[in-house]
């Protein structure tokens, strides 16, 4: 089955690393989000392992549970397709990206940043570094018609069947 794609228009992309990230998204935004959702009190205790978070805004908390959770059945949809949702990547990278540089930072620097929120803070380095492996930013920011996929995807099925080889070159 094929691993990595060789394209003179966008650069290497891999197939392997793209579902691995979606797999895994989908996996905790689920569940994650689900327990954050259904059992509030619960998921304070499992999200800022080994600390408890803080009582927060029920309205705020259950927002960014659905977010998670919809992040999570997307990436479902992006195993099938993984070329058409790696927008999905884009929004997870640049939150956390924002994250780090408006909350992590300024609260790290004044020495305030509080002990529960380091589970968080290695997650989302963890998941920006997978996200920066995993997506082919030159096929995500291409200025012409990205949907070129179906050229990509035709040459893949073409030689995914070949036992012999994990990379395809596609000029």
């Amino acid at each position: 089955m094929y691993q990595t794609v060789y394209t003179k228009e966008y650069g290497e992309i891999r197939f392997g690393w793209i579902r691995l990230l979606y797999a895994c998204t989908a996996t905790l935004g689920i569940t994650v989000g689900m327990t954050m959702l259904i059992a509030p009190e619960f998921s304070r205790k499992i999200v800022g392992f080994p600390f408890r978070l803080p009582e927060e805004d029920p309205i705020v908390y259950g927002a960014l549970a659905g977010i998670w959770t919809t992040i999570g059945f997307v990436c479902l949809l992006g195993l099938r397709s993984p070329l058409k949702f790696l927008p999905i990547f884009a929004i997870q990278f640049f939150y956390k990206f924002a994250w780090f540089a408006f909350v992590f930072f300024p609260l790290a620097a004044i020495g305030e940043f509080p002990a529960y929120g380091w589970a968080s803070a290695i997650g989302n380095l963890i998941w920006m570094i997978l996200d920066i492996i995993a997506i082919p930013w030159g096929y995500l920011f291409a200025t012409d018609d990205p949907l070129r996929y179906s050229t990509i995807q035709t040459e893949m099925h073409k030689y995914s069947s070949s036992e012999s080889s994990q990379d395809l070159r596609v000029t």
